[in-house]
């Protein structure tokens, strides 16, 4: 497709021409992370009916921006576009060669973007079958995941952004809810989530864990270290809201017996 083609293609689907004024911050970011690449998958997505438009930045990072907008039926979608240049690439390669699943790493950090992509497709659909709530995947293609968006009209809040207005025993609900996620994706999924901390966790319908990219399998050699990490990001948060807590130890032990 021609460039020209692709862009005004691209700019209606997110409506920039009109927006530059009233969303200067979507408009920055895209002209920031929408590269060539980025452009011809989103305009592929948006012929198939899986993005009809983008219209709200949700989170900005390193790796990946996320944006709500809507398909072709109208339904809320949640779009997490992966940099396909980003200086995360030695930490993307490390996860990557560790995990069993993956074969062969292509050396192009664009291409190998795509693969971490479709990890964390693959992640969320694990973890929706040992019955764990995550934003439903919808479809992804190189470096753009459709999901499912939390939230009604406006995006549901991370735990970090509401724990001021929770009760002492709403954390309590939310502690053996989390441990036991962690449990049961370790003990049933072969599975940790490996970030898990009140920064990935929306409060919504129940809790919802969000931000699968680094999760991995049980045989991955980094699995034990991710949850330890989980654990003890859970543990640490929750004792600092007063939540009588497992101990590290004794829990860490528990979970690696067989």
């Amino acid at each position: 497709m021609r460039e020209d083609v692709l862009e005004r293609e691209v700019e209606a689907m997110l409506g920039l021409r009109e927006r530059r004024e009233k969303d200067s911050e979507l408009y920055k970011i895209a002209n920031e992370v929408f590269d060539r690449t980025t452009k011809g998958t989103l305009a592929y997505l948006h012929r198939r009916g899986k993005i009809e438009a983008l219209y709200g930045v949700i989170s900005t990072g390193k790796e990946a921006n996320v944006f709500a907008g809507v398909d072709s039926d109208g339904n809320r979608i949640a779009v997490k576009i992966y940099r396909t240049y980003t200086t995360e690439f030695r930490r993307i390669w490390e996860y990557l060669a560790a995990d069993p699943r993956i074969g062969y790493l292509p050396k192009d950090m664009r291409k190998l973007v795509f693969v971490w992509t479709r990890r964390e497709f693959k992640n969320l659909q694990r973890a929706i079958k040992y019955a764990v709530r995550v934003p439903e995947p919808i479809i992804f293609r190189n470096n753009v995941l459709v999901m499912e968006f939390i939230g009604d009209e406006l995006p549901a809040p991370r735990l970090k952004d509401v724990e001021r207005k929770l009760r002492r025993e709403d954390f309590g609900e939310l502690y053996d809810y989390l441990m036991g996620v962690i449990e049961r994706l370790w003990k049933r999924g072969d599975m940790v989530h490996g970030d898990l901390s009140e920064y990935n966790v929306l409060l919504w319908d129940k809790p919802v864990i969000i931000d699968w990219s680094q999760a991995t399998v049980k045989r991955n050699r980094m699995s034990v270290e991710l949850l330890k990490r989980d654990l003890r990001n859970v543990i640490n948060y929750f004792a600092r809201k007063g939540v009588p807590v497992d101990d590290y130890d004794e829990k860490l032990r528990e979970l690696l017996e067989r």
